[in-house]
C-alpha cells in the first residue's frame, strides 16, 4: 500500500475545529508519513509511525496532519487528536452496506483504510447516514464511511487527558459519599464506616470500596429504605455489611431502589458479614 496525502477530517459534532497537537516522528529516511495516515504512538521508540497491522491498536492512535518527507529530519509534526465528537472519513477495505454503529477495525498494511468488523474490537464506529435510503429498507453499499474513533484508542484521550484513570481516595476517617464520588475507588486503611450517599443519585451510580488495612470496614446503605443485594439475597433495608481482610472489596451500583453488589471478593475468612 502507498499512502497519499489526504485530509480526512469532516466535522466536529459540537462545531469545534480540529484539535492539533505536536507529535515526535523519526527522520523521513526511516519512516515517511503522509497527511491523513492513521498513526500509532510506539511507546518503545517514542515516535508516531503509520499503522501497519490490526494489532497496532495496542498503542494510542492519532492522524497525521502534515507530511514527513523522505528527506525530513526527526522532529515534532502536527497530528489531529481523536476526540469523541470528531468525524473523519476513511475508505473501507471492501465496499459494504454499513449501518450506524457498525464497528470498524484497523486494516493490516494500510494506514488509510478501515475494515468492517461488527462484532470485533472496533477502533471506530460508523456515524454517517449517506447510504440510508429515502424509501424502503435497503442500505446502499459504500466504499468509504464517516466515523468517530473509539476514545479508548485515542492518544489524546488516553495519554494526554488520561480519561480512563480511576479516582482513588484513601480513607482514614468515617466518610459519607457524595454524588461526585461516582466511579471512584475508596481504599480504607483503618476501621471506619463508609456511608453510601443519602442524597438522590442517578441509576447506575457506582463505587468500589477496598480494605487496605487489617481492620473492619463497615458499609452503611442509604437511604434507610434501601438494602444491598449480596450473598445470594437482597438484605434487609438499612442493614450494614462489613469486610475485614486486606484486599476484600465490593463494587456497589445503585438501581434506583437498592444497592447491587455487582462484584465482590472476601479474603482469609471467606466472608463478607451482613448485619444481623
Amino acid at each position: 500500500m502507498t499512502a497519499v496525502n489526504k485530509y480526512p477530517f469532516v466535522k466536529n459534532l459540537s462545531g469545534e475545529k480540529p484539535l492539533i497537537f505536536p507529535g515526535l516522528v523519526q527522520a523521513g529516511s526511516t519512516a515517511e508519513i503522509k497527511r491523513g495516515e492513521i498513526c500509532t504512538y510506539d511507546e518503545t521508540s517514542t515516535y508516531f509511525i503509520p499503522v501497519s497491522a490490526v494489532a497496532d491498536r495496542r498503542y494510542a492512535l492519532a492522524i497525521a496532519n502534515e507530511e514527513q518527507k523522505s528527506d525530513g529530519l526527526a522532529r515534532y509534526m502536527e497530528f489531529m487528536a481523536l476526540r469523541p465528537d470528531d468525524v473523519f472519513e476513511f475508505a473501507l477495505d471492501a465496499a459494504a452496506q454499513v449501518a450506524l454503529g457498525d464497528g470498524l477495525e484497523l486494516t493490516a498494511s494500510d494506514s488509510q483504510k478501515l475494515t468492517r468488523d461488527v462484532d470485533g474490537d472496533a477502533v471506530a464506529f460508523v456515524v454517517g447516514v449517506s447510504n440510508y435510503p429515502e424509501s424502503g429498507t435497503t442500505l446502499r453499499s459504500i466504499s468509504s464511511a464517516e466515523v468517530i474513533f473509539n476514545p479508548v484508542y485515542s492518544y489524546w484521550m488516553q495519554r494526554v487527558l488520561k480519561n480512563k484513570l480511576m479516582k482513588v481516595v484513601t480513607v482514614t476517617d468515617d466518610i459519607t459519599l457524595k454524588i461526585e464520588d461516582c466511579g471512584a475507588l475508596f481504599l480504607v486503611t483503618e476501621a471506619q464506616t463508609i456511608t453510601l450517599p443519602n442524597a438522590i443519585v442517578p441509576v447506575g451510580w457506582n463505587v468500589k470500596i477496598v480494605v487496605g488495612g487489617d481492620a473492619t470496614v463497615v458499609i452503611d446503605p442509604k437511604p434507610d429504605t434501601s438494602g444491598i443485594y449480596i450473598k445470594g439475597a437482597l438484605q434487609a433495608a438499612g442493614k450494614y455489611i462489613s469486610m475485614t481482610d486486606i484486599g476484600d472489596f465490593v463494587e456497589l451500583v445503585w438501581d434506583g431502589t437498592n444497592w447491587i453488589a455487582a462484584n465482590s471478593l472476601s479474603g482469609a475468612d471467606s466472608e463478607i458479614t451482613v448485619e444481623g
